[in-house]
C-alpha cells in the first residue's frame, strides 16, 4: 500500500497520502515496526487534511497533471536525501523537492504559465506539492522504521 500510494502521488486528484497512511497502519498492525501513536496521529490527520483539501479545490486544478511528475519526482528524492538527517530532514528534503520540482517545470515550455514568482505558482505548489511531500514522507518514515528494524 505504501508502494501504492507513492505511485497514485502521480495521478491528479487521487487518495494517495490516505492510501500510503493506511500501509504505514498495516505495518504497524503487523508488528512489522515500532511506531508510535503520535506518528500514527500526526501521519494520519496529515492524510486527512490533504483529501480535503483535494476535494476543495476547484476542479480544473484538481484534474490538473501539469507538472506533477516533476513535484512529486524531486518530492521523493527530496525525502530520500532527507532521511539521510532525520525525520525532520526528511520532511523538509521532501519540501524543498516539490518547490524545486514546480520551479524546474515552471522553466519547461508547458510550464510557463505558472510564471515564478507568482500567486498562481505557488498556489499550484500548495496543491499538488503538500500530497506530495505527505505521501511521500510516509512511505519513507515506513522505510526508515523497517531499516532499523533489520
Amino acid at each position: 500500500m505504501l508502494a501504492a500510494g507513492v505511485v497514485l502521488a502521480f495521478i491528479p486528484k487521487t487518495w494517495s497520502a490516505p492510501v500510503a497512511w493506511l500501509g504505514l497502519c498495516l505495518l504497524w498492525f503487523s508488528g512489522s515496526i515500532a511506531v508510535t501513536w503520535s506518528v500514527l496521529l500526526f501521519w494520519g490527520i496529515a492524510s486527512a487534511i490533504t483529501l480535503a483539501i483535494n476535494f476543495l479545490l476547484p476542479k480544473i486544478v484538481a484534474n490538473s497533471n501539469l507538472g506533477v511528475g516533476y513535484i512529486v519526482g524531486a518530492s521523493l528524492a527530496g525525502t530520500l536525501v532527507g532521511m539521510l538527517v532525520s525525520n525532520a530532514g526528511m520532511i523538509v528534503g521532501s519540501a524543498l523537492g516539490a518547490f524545486c520540482g514546480a520551479l524546474a517545470f515552471s522553466r519547461t515550455p508547458k510550464g510557463g504559465a505558472m510564471k515564478f514568482p507568482s500567486q498562481r505558482f505557488f498556489n499550484y505548489l500548495c496543491a499538488k506539492g503538500l500530497v506530495a511531500v505527505v505521501t511521500t514522507c510516509i512511505a519513507g518514515e515506513a522505510f526508515v522504521l523497517l531499516h532499523i528494524l533489520s
